[in-house]
C-alpha cells in the first residue's frame, strides 16, 4: 500500500481527516468577508497572499450544531483545481497510516448525501471519517463556489 498521511481536525467532537496531499496550508485568526445570498455553508471568503478564497464551513455541510469556536483554523485545500479554506474547530496532527488501520466506510451510513466518506482510520479507541474533498461538493455547489471567486 502506498504511504497515507491524513491531516487530521476537529469539527465538534468528532475527528476527520484529508489527505496531506491537497493540502495546501494550515492557517489562524482570518478576517472573512460576508459575502450575501451565498449558500449557508459559505461563510465568506479571505485574501490569502493575493488569493481570494472561499471559506466552507464543515459544521454547516455536516448539520452539526454551529457552537462558536474560540479559535478556529482554517485548512486551506485544492479543490478540482480551485483553492478552498476549510473551517474547522482545530488540527490535530498528521498521521502515518498503515493499511491495517484503513477501513471501508460502512455500507447503511455510505449514500448520496455521504459520498464524500472515502474511508475511516483507526487511531487506537478513535475512529477518524476520512473526506474525498473531491466529493465534499456536488457539481452545482463547485460551480456556485466557483463563481463566488470569479466575481470578486
Amino acid at each position: 500500500m502506498e504511504e497515507f498521511k491524513p491531516v487530521v481536525f476537529r469539527v465538534g467532537a468528532q475527528k476527520f481527516g484529508v489527505d496531506i496531499n491537497i493540502v495546501r496550508g494550515i492557517e489562524k485568526e482570518q478576517d472573512i468577508v460576508d459575502v450575501p445570498n451565498t449558500a449557508e455553508y459559505i461563510k465568506g471568503i479571505i485574501n490569502l497572499r493575493g488569493d481570494v478564497i472561499p471559506v466552507y464551513s464543515l459544521k454547516k455541510k455536516f448539520h452539526m450544531p454551529d457552537d462558536k469556536c474560540d479559535e478556529p483554523q482554517y485548512i486551506i485545500v485544492m479543490i478540482k483545481g480551485s483553492l478552498m479554506a476549510l473551517e474547522v474547530d482545530g488540527v490535530e496532527e498528521i498521521h502515518n497510516v498503515e493499511e491495517d488501520m484503513l477501513h471501508q466506510v460502512p455500507a447503511v451510513i455510505s449514500d448520496g448525501d455521504t459520498s464524500y466518506m472515502q474511508s475511516v482510520v483507526s487511531l487506537g479507541k478513535e475512529l477518524v471519517i476520512i473526506i474525498n474533498i473531491d466529493r465534499l461538493l456536488s457539481d452545482s455547489e463547485y460551480e456556485k463556489m466557483d463563481k463566488l471567486v470569479k466575481n470578486q
